[in-house]
Order: C-alpha cells, then structure tokens, then sequence
C-alpha cells in the first residue's frame, strides 16, 4: 500500500475529495451538484428552481422558513408556496438559501467542532458582507457574490468536519501556532485547503470565483476580500487593530467615515447572526460576533411554511396566497405554477401536473410536472382530442369539465383505451379543466400512485376548489394583462 505522505500534491487533494464524496458528504455534493447541473440544464424560470426544491420536502420545509425569517422577509407577509418564495425574493435569492441550507445541514450532521463551526459562522458573515458590498457597488447579481464568497472556503468547512488522523495532526498543531498559515497546512497535509476549495468546487460543478470580466470581477473579488477580512477580524473585538483597519477599507467603499462603517459592520454581523438562527443552527449564530445575539426561535406550529399532509389548513393557506397574489398582477404562467404547487403540497398529491391544448393542433401535452417519475410524465402524455376515439380526458377538454377517473374500471371498455393511462398504473387520478370564459386551455392532472394513499372526498374538493381557484385568476388575468401559458 502507497503512502499518501509519497503521493503527489494533485493526488492528495484528490484523496481528500474522493473522501468528501463517496464517505462522508453525499449529500452535500448531491443537493448543491444537483441544483446546479438541473438549473443549467433547464429553462431559467422560478418553476425550474422551485421543482428542484420541491421534489425535496425537508428542504421545501426549510427554505420557506428561512424566507419566512425577518432577515428576508422584513415586512412580515406570510409565504407559504416556494413558487412565491421565489416570485417575492428572487431566483438568486432562493438559491443562495438553497446552498446555505444545504452546507449546514450536511457538514453538522456529525460531530461538530469547533473549527467547523467557526469555519461556517465565518463564512456566513464573509457572505452577508460581500452581498451588502455588492448591493452598494450595484452589482447586477449580488447572490451570485453570496454564494461565491460562501463557497470560497468551502474546502476547509468540508476537511474539519471529515475527521481523521490528519484532521487531528493539523488541530493540534494550530493549537500550537494558532496565527497558522498554509505553510502549515503544507507541512502537514501536504497542500493548502484552499485549493482543496478549489477541487471540490470542480468536482461539484459549484460557482467558485467571482463571475464577470475586467473591473466587474476586479470589484467583486475586492468585495470578497474585504468581507472575509471583517469576518477573520470582527471575533479579536469591534475595537481591536485589525478591525480598524478592515473599516477603513469599507469606509472607503461605502464614502463614510471610520466610525460609520464600523456601525454598518456591526449591524451586518447582527444579520448574519439572525440569518444563522434562521437556518437552524443556533452554534454557528453564536460564533458571529453580534453586538446582540437574539435567542429567537422558530416555532413549526406557527410556521407558515409547515405545510405537511396531515395540515388539514394547508389548502386554506395556498388559496389565501393565490388570492392575495391577485393584486400582484402576476402572469398566466405564475398563476398556473402556484396553482400546480398548491395542488402538490396544499391538497397532498404524489404527482401533479399541468396539461396545455395547442389550439393549432388539437393536442394537450405535459407542460409542467411535480413529484417522482415527472419526466417520464412530462415525455409520454400527449393525447390529440379529435383524431382518436373519445376517452376520458377527451371528455375533460370538450366539457370543460372535472372528474375522479379509476383506469381499472372495466365498463365501458374504451373509456381508458388510449395508452395513456398506463402511466396511471391503474391507480385513481384527478383532473379538471383549466378555462378561460368557457374556453379550455388544459388540465391539471394528480394522483398517489407513488404511496398508493385513497382519494377521498376532501381531497376531491379542495382539488376542485383550488381549480376553479386558477380559473378566476386566469380570467383576471386575460382582461388587459398576463402572458401566454
């Protein structure tokens, strides 16, 4: 067996990420790898992120709290749908959350200790600050600076949280030389955790260095710079040498005196101390240094965002939302997604979707789907209305109507003849017709083929009701407003 004290630096790290990968951090690298591989991949629209959240109730339930938090939602309105969420904070906004989320939950799974935690603290309020830094510079996308500067070290957040013989050797020889350096790191590991960093956020297909060209990423890697200076030097104390220095540099930036920036840096410590809180980790809040630390908590029974399938009020909380969302003047395309994910989440469905009728060629196909097996759903439902023999959902489109189907009826025989209804897999589904005057547009389409759970009356009627919910919204809608579906 080959030392790995012989082996060469790439292939040290690449032990290193091997190790992150396959023993200990899957999750982490499959929740951040994922959302970034299925968003270049699709269209770049709110239902593309919220569909990667969805798919994952843990995480739908986390992000709606967090956007829910007096650090993004500062005026107090209620979300309860994360096609809102990300309607009201922005794409980019849910997808720093998203990331956010995804570290603290993965890398405190285990163990915590201490220089993990201060690794994540630090990088929460490196990443507050450079969002802020971004936001005064009027940066196109701040959230990309969030994430990029949350990232950065995200070698050194995975390697202590590993464990190890090597993990052990570098903690204890930091105790000695607690100012260490890489020259450190090299002299025990055998490479800088920053290019640790740098390999995972490869092998990761994460966004990692400040994106733009010329001054646009000149500023941004400024900006990063400066906000991790505030985050290593805030801990020795607001008045300490360092600090001082580090304020003068954002006085600069932000065209104000010493003192001022100070305030500022003060005041963002404070949210990145809540942000934490919010993200559920009360031992990474601790460790920012806030002037005041709040012992808030988050209470699930008041959440809004608590929506699972024994919530009776969920469906009363996703019609409120749509309503209120009316006076948005919100498109036909956004009023159909959060109908969509009020029937997935509200009403409790395995799969839900939403049929379009091309009026051209009198075909309904898939046009948006929630729940396991989508893409399948999305590929073969397709049926035309007026060149096959009348079935089921043909009824649907020509009576602008509403119904419970069961394909394993027998009578009449070509009532479930068209092989479409072998993706039901002879389980009950929903449908109903989304109308416009009396015209139809399509269908929404919902089972529990997955779990196999009944269909029973109220889910047939606040299926309907959030139906006939989408059908006002859309005729609002259409009078001198709204985007083509």
């Amino acid at each position: 067996m080959v030392s790995r004290d012989s082996l060469s630096e790439d292939k040290k790290i690449s032990y290193w990420v091997e190790k992150a990968c396959e023993q200990e951090l899957p999750v982490l690298s499959g929740t951040l790898g994922e959302l970034e591989r299925a968003l270049s991949n699709e269209e770049y629209s709110s239902f593309a992120l919220a569909r990667v959240i969805l798919q994952d109730p843990p995480l739908t339930a986390k992000v709606l709290r967090v956007a829910n938090s007096a650090f993004y939602n500062p005026g107090g309105r209620p979300i309860s749908m994360v096609s809102r969420a990300v309607m009201i904070l922005g794409f980019d906004a849910v997808r720093s959350i998203c990331t956010s989320i995804a570290i603290i939950e993965a890398l405190l799974s285990g163990v915590s200790r201490g220089r993990l935690l201060d690794e994540i603290a630090r990088a929460l309020h490196a990443a507050v600050v450079a969002r802020f830094l971004a936001r005064h510079r009027q940066d196109p996308t701040p959230e990309e600076v969030f994430v990029s500067t949350l990232l950065q070290r995200v070698g050194h957040m995975v390697f202590w949280s590993l464990g190890g013989a090597e993990v052990e050797a570098l903690d204890e020889a930091l105790k000695e030389m607690p100012q260490g350096s890489e020259g450190l790191e090299i002299e025990v590991l055998g490479f800088p955790l920053r290019k640790l960093s740098v390999a995972l956020c490869v092998a990761w297909r994460l966004p990692s260095l400040p994106a733009g060209e010329g001054g646009r990423a000149e500023s941004r890697k400024s900006m990063e710079e400066i906000a991790w200076d505030v985050a290593f030097e805030a801990p020795k104390g607001w008045g300490s040498a360092g600090l001082r220095r580090v304020a003068r540099d954002v006085a600069w930036v932000l065209s104000c005196d010493e003192g001022q920036a100070v305030e500022t840096l003060q005041k963002l410590a404070s949210e990145a101390s809540d942000y934490a809180m919010a993200l559920g980790s009360k031992e990474v809040a601790v460790r920012i240094p806030s002037p005041t630390i709040s012992d808030a908590s988050y209470d699930v029974d008041n959440d809004p965002s608590a929506m699972g399938e024994e919530d009776r009020g969920a469906e009363l909380q996703v019609l409120q939302e749509i309503t209120s969302s009316l006076l948005d003047r919100l498109d036909v395309n956004s009023i159909l997604q959060m109908v969509l994910e009020g029937i997935h989440r509200g009403v409790g469905m395995d799969r839900t979707a939403l049929a379009i009728l091309d009026p051209r060629s009198g075909e309904v196909r898939c046009k948006l789907a929630l729940g396991k097996g989508r893409r399948e759903f999305m590929d073969k439902f397709r049926f035309a209305v007026k060149t096959t023999q009348p079935h089921a959902l043909t009824e649907i489109v020509e009576k602008c109507g509403s119904q419970i189907f069961d394909p394993s009826e027998k009578a009449p025989v070509t009532r479930f003849s068209h092989p479409i209804y072998e993706l039901f897999e002879d389980s009950p589904f929903l449908a109903q017709a989304v109308a416009v005057n009396g015209r139809t547009l399509g269908m929404f389409l919902a089972d529990r083929h997955g779990t196999k759970r009944s269909i029973d009356q109220d889910t047939w009627d606040n299926f309907r009701l959030l139906g006939r919910q989408a059908d006002i919204a859309l005729t609002l809608a259409s009078v001198g407003r709204g985007g083509g579906v």
